[in-house]
């Protein structure tokens, strides 16, 4: 949700939009004034002159994107040259270019004005998605879609690899095309006028520790280069021409969030424990190698969730057998016989490839999608239980099923995984016969029958955002009914203690990996409940460990009793925000 003031104070003029990478950046503005690309719809006579001009923009933004893939090859990780990778194989997409092409036939447009609708339509595709990768990949489109009407129009680009001095850079928007290209070394910090969470600008922002805050409404009427400003992005904040009064303090702030950072930083690989020496688990989640190497560096006791359906989401046909099995033994062996729990295929409601033709449903969210899509084509799903089953002759794989919502489908799911591993025997391939098999408790129906599903798993993992989407019947991805949907309902909070309380009755392992995982306000109640498991993104795994080193376990127990005394949501937050504020504050 975009929300923010502007004020002029003593101190400066204060700004509030959305911290994306934490951290305080001092330092004078660099606008970044590139020309906007600004699109107009006309009726063209030759529409072969559009097709030509077209191809020829497509050419030589092929040219550039391979260009910049290569010079990002030789200095960043796998994960951002992959992104460039897409880019190129999206401007030579043939639904994409297709659509592009035949708008341009159809309708007698010029080319530019046929990019951008197709590529808006594409986008809002993408950013009603509540899968963050999904999101991410709107930006991808904005990125391609922009380089090729920039071409069109004889627009320069922006190249901010030449900074001359360390700088804040302050711009409209920022592509990850744009991002990649600038000096580390000279850039302190990042501010935009617009923005999304998800958005791949941000992402590669809050993986280099720039400080960072997106969504700042009308920074560019009030700014030049040259300006003193504060970035503070763990508040959101900036501060425009600061005093001096206003400079010493967030000096101090700056001094004491590195100072912290270092703390933190000083906790990689240790043991998560609690004040009073409770020992906790922390696992991460992942989808790419960099997650899997972002989880060893920082000392988890594991994978918790290795999601598996970026692999059917990056391609315009199925992945094959011998594709999934690289990539999950790869992060199988990347582990060094810490667990891997990966889960099967994930997809429906809103992420359906193309490639599988599964019709449109009037409620999709609760149609075919994840076990229900992969019991239906069970094809596809013994392919990837096949890959999953080899990849556990190489370490510790564990297989999980998501989304189910009581004992039928859990012993469909099972059957089949049976069979597969019947057939594996036959063609004698080697894999671990006693595989630990979970489940995802994302459905109210399968958090109350918890204790019979437990009869019949190794394992159970409680996927909160979904959990809380369907308690509330509030769909996550909805702005309006944004301020019904929160963890701290007492439904939800109900539903996570009936699951871990049953699993410890049957003596089954459980870990907890939506959102709620890595809140600090609600990770002490969840040490109250008794999770001995939590999973998160990565780059929450040392702020998780801080606080639960900062947390007594009895302490938390107690305090779990007067949280049930409270009947809303809004009073519960309040209560957890009076409580543990403070450990917020910390970052």
């Amino acid at each position: 949700m975009s929300f923010y003031s502007i004020w002029g104070l003593t101190g400066g003029i204060y700004i509030k939009g959305i911290g994306v990478s934490s951290g305080i950046a001092i330092g004078r503005v660099f606008v970044d004034w590139k020309e906007q690309v600004e699109i107009e719809k006309e009726y063209v006579d030759d529409v072969e002159v559009e097709l030509d001009r077209l191809n020829a923009a497509i050419e030589v933004a092929g040219q550039e994107i391979k260009d910049l893939y290569d010079d990002v090859s030789s200095r960043l990780g796998r994960d951002e040259v992959e992104m460039f990778a897409t880019h190129g194989m999206m401007i030579e997409d043939s639904e994409f270019i297709g659509q592009i092409k035949g708008r341009i036939i159809t309708e007698n447009v010029n080319a530019e004005w046929a990019v951008r609708s197709v590529a808006d339509k594409f986008i809002q595709v993408f950013e009603d998605m509540d899968d963050d990768y999904l999101k991410a990949k709107a930006d991808d489109v904005k990125d391609v879609a922009t380089r090729m009407c920039r071409l069109l129009l004889h627009i320069e680009g922006s190249d901010l690899s030449n900074l001359r001095e360390k700088s804040i850079v302050v711009a409209k928007a920022f592509t990850a095309s744009e991002i990649v290209q600038m000096n580390r070394d000279k850039v302190l910090g990042v501010v935009s006028q617009e923005g999304t969470l998800t958005s791949h600008a941000v992402i590669m922002a809050r993986s280099w520790g720039v400080p960072a805050v997106i969504d700042v409404s009308n920074v560019l009427d009030v700014v030049e280069t040259g300006d003193m400003i504060v970035v503070d992005g763990s508040e959101g904040v900036v501060i425009l021409n600061p005093d001096e009064d206003t400079l010493h303090i967030y000096s101090e702030k700056q001094r004491e969030f590195v100072d912290f950072s270092k703390k933190l930083s000083q906790m990689a690989g240790k043991s998560t424990e609690s004040e009073d020496g409770y020992p906790i688990k922390l696992y991460a989640n992942a989808d790419t190698g960099r997650d899997v190497q972002g989880a060893l560096k920082n000392g988890v006791s594991g994978i918790g969730l290795f999601r598996t359906e970026r692999l059917y989401m990056d391609r315009d046909r199925l992945p094959t057998e011998g594709e999934q099995f690289g990539l999950y033994k790869k992060a199988v062996q990347e582990m060094g016989g810490k667990t891997v729990i990966f889960r099967t295929l994930d997809i429906g409601c809103d992420k359906i490839p193309g490639y599988l033709n599964v019709p449109d449903e009037d409620n999709p969210a609760l149609g075919y999608r994840a076990i229900r899509l992969s019991l239906a084509r069970a094809d596809i799903f013994r392919i990837q239980l096949k890959a999953l089953l080899r990849s556990s002759a190489f370490g510790k794989a564990k297989i999980m099923f998501p989304m189910i919502s009581g004992i039928e489908e859990l012993r469909l799911a099972k059957g089949v995984l049976e069979d597969v591993k019947n057939d594996l025997r036959k063609d004698g391939v080697p894999f671990n016969p006693e595989i630990e098999v979970g489940v995802m408790i994302e459905v109210p129906a399968a958090a109350v029958v918890s204790d019979l599903i437990a009869e019949e798993v190794d394992f159970m993992s409680i996927g909160t955002n979904d959990l809380i989407q369907y308690t509330l019947a509030v769909d996550r991805t909805n702005r309006n009914l944004s301020h019904l949907f929160s963890p701290f309902h007492p439904a939800v909070l109900r539903l996570v203690k009936m699951t871990i309380d049953n699993c410890r009755k049957a003596g089954v392992k459980v870990s907890l990996c939506g959102e709620m995982a890595s809140d600090s306000l609600l990770i002490p109640v969840l040490m109250g409940m008794g999770l001995e498991r939590f999973s998160m993104n990565v780059d929450s795994i040392l702020k998780a460990r801080w606080i639960i080193s900062q947390l007594g376990k009895k302490n938390m127990e107690d305090t779990l009793s007067e949280i049930w005394g409270l009947t809303t949501a809004k009073d519960v937050r309040r209560f957890c925000e009076d409580r543990f504020g403070s450990l917020k504050k910390a970052f």
